[in-house]
This record gives C-alpha cells, sequence and structure tokens, in this order.
C-alpha cells in the first residue's frame, strides 16, 4: 500500500494505492469505501492487487485526513477528481495504468455513489457495486418520517468531528434531500444502459437489504435494456463476513468476462 495525496476542489484527499503484484495489468480500479471509511487497509483493495489489478481508494473530502466538508454531492465530485489522478499524475507514472481501462466500484456508501458518479462519467465502462444503498429512497424516507430523520441525525453527530473522523455542514441531509434524483437508482439506470455493471450483495444484509435496493436497480437496468448486466447475491450480511475473501475472485472474474 502506497499512501498518495490528490485534490479535489482545491482540498487535499488522502489516498492509497495498491499496485497489481505483477506488470500484467488487468485493470486500474478506483475503489469507493463505505461510511465513514477507512484509512487505506482495505481487504477488497488487497484481494484485487494480488489477482493483477491497480487500486486507488481514497477518503472522502471531510473524513479522517482529509480536507473540507463531507457532503454527498462533495463525495461524487470526490471521485472525478480521482479519475483525472489516476489517468494523469506523475506519481503513478512507474505502474501501469491503461486510461482505456480504468474501472469504478465501490462497498456500501461507495457502492451507492457508484452509479451517479460513473452517470457524469462515461470514461468508466466497467463500474461493480456492493451492498449499495439507494440514497434516493433514504432521501425519500428521512423526509417523510422526523422519528427516522432523528435517529440518523444522532448516528452521524456520533462520528462528528472533533470527536469523530467526519467533518460535515448542519445542511448534509438536507442537501441530499434537495438533490435527492441524483442519487436515485432507478433514476439513473437509463444512463447507465450501455456500461457493464456488476451487482453484489448478501441475503442476509440487514443494514442494505437487497429487496429494496439491489433488486429493484437490477430489474430497472434491465427494463431500460442494459445488455451487460451481472447479479451476484451471495448467503452473507452487509459485512460480508463469511465470504469477503471471495469478492476479489468475483470482481476479476467478472472484469475478465468483458
Amino acid at each position: 500500500m502506497i499512501p498518495l495525496d490528490f485534490t479535489s476542489a482545491q482540498q487535499k484527499l488522502k489516498a492509497y494505492f495498491f499496485p497489481s503484484v505483477t506488470e500484467v495489468v488487468k485493470a486500474t480500479v478506483i475503489f469507493l469505501q463505505g461510511f465513514p471509511g477507512i484509512e487505506g487497509d482495505e481487504l477488497i483493495c488487497e484481494q484485487l492487487a494480488q489477482f493483477d489489478v491497480n487500486v486507488l481508494t481514497f477518503n472522502y473530502r471531510g473524513t479522517f485526513r482529509s480536507e473540507g466538508f463531507f457532503s454527498f454531492p462533495n463525495a461524487v465530485a470526490d471521485v472525478g477528481a480521482a479519475l483525472a489522478f489516476v489517468k494523469g499524475s506523475d506519481s503513478l507514472s512507474p505502474y501501469t495504468i491503461n486510461p482505456e481501462k480504468i474501472v469504478l466500484g465501490g462497498w456500501s456508501l461507495g457502492g451507492a455513489l457508484v452509479p451517479p458518479a460513473a452517470c457524469l462519467h462515461p470514461e468508466f465502462t466497467q463500474i461493480f457495486s456492493i451492498a449499495g444503498r439507494d440514497f434516493g429512497k433514504e432521501a425519500r424516507k428521512i423526509a417523510r418520517d422526523n422519528k427516522y430523520a432523528l435517529e440518523i441525525t444522532r448516528n452521524l453527530e456520533a462520528i462528528r468531528t472533533p470527536s469523530g473522523p467526519v467533518n460535515y455542514r448542519d445542511d448534509l441531509l438536507a442537501e441530499l434531500i434537495e438533490h435527492q434524483e441524483d442519487f436515485d437508482l432507478e433514476n439513473l439506470a437509463p444512463s447507465l444502459k450501455d456500461r457493464q455493471i456488476l451487482l453484489i450483495g448478501g441475503w442476509e444484509d440487514g443494514v442494505v437489504p437487497v429487496e429494496d435496493n439491489l433488486l429493484p436497480f437490477y430489474r430497472a437496468l434491465v427494463r431500460y435494456g442494459t445488455q451487460k448486466v451481472s447479479i451476484e447475491v451471495l448467503q452473507d450480511d452487509h459485512e460480508f463476513s463469511k465470504s469477503k475473501d471471495m469478492l476479489g475472485e468475483i470482481i476479476t472474474d467478472w472484469l475478465q468476462a468483458e
């Protein structure tokens, strides 16, 4: 793992690069972490590197040692900055970076950010989402259910700076509600019909139930004519505690099946 920095909207983001273990590089993955993220040591990134894939992961704006404020639109914009960094950074020049083979993927929050970010960047012809929540639906629930909104607010306050790792403004949830259509997976499906897409979920996931998130998105993609969409639902929970060691192989097998 190689620590790196890049900037998004003039804010420094902490990043971590996992180079392929061989010189035969199948792809370079920009991997979006769950919330609030971790400081680099991501098992899935390590797995992919063992399967001849370069991986860049990073802490979103306003999380851990990355500068700025966290918000959902900011996190999507950070993906664009990461793409520019991967394609143009001198610090990655010793590694094989094929600009035509840059893949976007993520887990949990990261999986939810993959579709809206991919819609903004057609360079991502291959995308994968692991246990990605539909934040359009989440925003609507927050807007109509005051008790639920209070619960989410309390959970966020528990990890807010200075005692926690996330720096955000008071309008975080209001901004999500305002931009809910930008994060609604079924709404985004028509714009992704030409991509190669892998969706991974867990039947026992009580945090992001596949019935409410993964399956409706998959069906919307099929309905709008996506020809290259695959789905893998494992007998596992949100953390993939029983099968996390399998995820790297599932993803790399999918990459090679283009």
